[in-house]
């Protein structure tokens, strides 16, 4: 072995002399079997009373399907407008295998996906510039579970993810790693989000960085607390990688706050090809399969 019991020998080959920094390699599709998953959420209102909340855009919890089951099947707006635009969804099927697909909105009317899905992560609107005729989202744009939504607007509970008016992105702070991959939780930060509020004492968020293996039960990976008269911004550079097995689900959760407040969150994963991983380690950290 090379030193890292964790890889196959060999798994640096044409990577050792590169000139370029690993990441750089990576982004330059230099890197094969490797890929970089950057992260951003929030979630602008937090109340005492209906934290906990996870950092997702929509407020509220994710709502997270069953195992064996794909319901994340149908994409509408909330306004009639909101039609034409190509909509790109990542997400997982109902096997863990990772989706990338996109959809032409038609308003308020449901669109029905080409692959249902069991998690979906990230939703962007791919639009062209004004010059070429594209347009920004008006309304507020959901990706969910009920094939009859009222006027384009799913329940909550309903609800996966959303892309609000113009920002034309989801801010989601969520992930699953997909079946074959194995995740390295490189970074993450949080912090209040301060824009528009007004603190007058001393007001403080408690955050929980939470994971879940494949069919077993949310842990507590961390805890850790923001004060807006001090610390209002968490970063958490790993000397040593999170190591996150397939299908593993990973989020923020604001658990606690003193008063309305929003949170953001930020993270990188790095995805490796489990084949280049050595079996023994991918049973010890319990990769489905292994």
């Amino acid at each position: 072995m090379n030193g890292n019991a964790w890889m196959n020998e060999g798994v640096f080959d044409g990577l050792v002399n590169m000139t370029a920094p690993f990441g750089m390699a990576i982004n330059l599709g230099l890197a094969p079997g490797y890929e970089v998953v950057q992260k951003f959420a929030v979630n602008t209102s937090i109340s005492a009373a209906s934290a906990p909340e996870d950092v997702i855009e929509q407020g509220g919890l994710i709502q997270y399907d069953d195992r064996g089951t794909a319901p994340i099947k149908y994409l509408s707006s909330s306004s009639a407008a909101d039609v034409g635009l190509p909509i790109d969804i990542q997400g997982l099927d109902i096997d863990g295998n990772k989706i990338t697909e996109t959809l032409i909105s038609n308003g308020q009317n449901v669109v029905e996906l080409i692959t249902p899905l069991w998690r979906a992560y990230r939703m962007h609107n791919d639009s062209a510039d004004d010059a070429g005729g594209g347009a920004d989202v008006l309304g507020i744009m959901y990706l969910h579970t009920d094939a009859t939504p009222t006027a384009g607007v799913p329940a909550l509970v309903d609800t996966r993810l959303i892309i609000n008016g113009s920002k034309n992105q989801t801010f989601f702070g969520g992930f699953t790693i997909p079946k074959g991959k194995v995740g390295m939780l490189f970074r993450g930060e949080a912090g209040i989000e301060l824009e528009g509020s007004a603190f007058v004492g001393i007001d403080y968020a408690h955050v929980h960085y939470k994971v879940r293996l494949y069919g077993k039960r949310f842990r507590v990976r961390k805890a850790f607390n923001l004060i807006t008269a001090a610390s209002s911004n968490y970063n958490d550079e790993r000397t040593f990688p999170d190591a996150l097995p397939a299908l593993t689900d990973v989020h923020v959760t604001v658990d606690e706050v003193t008063t309305t407040m929003g949170c953001w969150t930020a993270f990188d994963i790095l995805l490796v090809d489990e084949n280049k991983c050595s079996k023994s380690w991918l049973k010890q950290i319990e990769q489905p399969g292994y």
